[in-house]
């Protein structure tokens, strides 16, 4: 086998190997979309956040639009839900508003930061930074776009939108001691068809890699032997070339010529 089949069945199997991870990709999308919704959207398991300040926040999420109408707007972000529960008596206050205006809120206020958030299994990391007491409640602020607070479970639904985030949780009395358990959620409208285009294209790169590999290790037949040139002669056995000598006639007597 020569070097160039021996490259062309290794890209092959790569290629092969590649399709196979993207419809994996595709198919988990899929599970995912069909199997772990509730009301429309993709919910994380319940997980308890604290902190001993007196705001829980995650920072910079930031939101971008540019491009297109056409590739991509608003409408494909779709919405985001928070549940919170608080375990204790206090009043829960979950909110969602510019980045700017809550760190402008938040400035000499002792709070802590989420920086990573691992859920098999589950951990957080936050990152503190230090101050002291707000010097208004939460719920007295008008800059929230989107904002939830009361006794028992709370649910914000935020329609998302281009710009910088900051999401926040306190207590709504502005209190030390922060304490939920929060789940979060995702209606997005195009993880279906993102799914089904991995699920296509990994099936389409799995099928041109296997007829590469398969092209590839295919042997070429050799071409049969030709048959002996014919010969002539006595000894080839064969027909003789050329016209057939015309056949002797005896000539009448009155036809030869007298002798004088």
């Amino acid at each position: 086998m020569s070097a160039g089949r021996v490259v062309l069945i290794v890209l092959g199997a790569i290629g092969v190997l590649f399709g196979l991870a993207v419809m994996a990709g595709g198919g988990f999308l899929l599970w995912a979309d069909r199997t772990q919704r509730e009301d429309g959207y993709l919910t994380t398991p319940s997980e308890r956040f604290s902190t001993p300040t007196y705001a829980l926040t995650r920072t910079r999420l930031d939101v971008g639009t540019n491009g297109a109408d056409w590739v991509l707007n608003d409408n494909w972000f779709g919405k985001v839900r928070i549940r919170g529960e608080s375990p204790g008596a206090k009043t829960l206050f979950i909110g969602i508003g510019p980045e700017a205006a809550v760190a402008k809120y938040l400035a000499s206020v002792s709070h802590a930061s989420v920086q990573d958030v691992e859920f098999d299994p589950f951990r957080v990391t936050y990152h503190p930074v230090a101050g002291g007491a707000p010097q208004a409640p939460p719920t007295d602020q008008h800059f929230w776009a989107a904002s939830a607070s009361g006794v028992g479970t709370q649910t914000l639904t935020w329609k998302v939108r281009d710009g910088d985030w900051t999401v926040v949780l306190m207590n709504a009395d502005g209190s030390r001691g922060v304490v939920a358990d929060l789940d979060l959620g995702a209606k997005l409208s195009f993880v279906l068809w993102v799914a089904i285009g991995l699920l296509i294209g990994g099936a389409l790169v799995v099928v041109g890699s296997t007829a590469l590999i398969v092209l590839a290790a295919r042997r070429r037949r050799p071409p049969p032997p030709l048959g002996p040139p014919a010969t002539s002669g006595a000894g080839g056995g064969g027909p003789a070339s050329g016209p057939p000598p015309e056949p002797a006639t005896d000539r009448p007597e009155s036809s030869r010529p007298s002798e004088r």
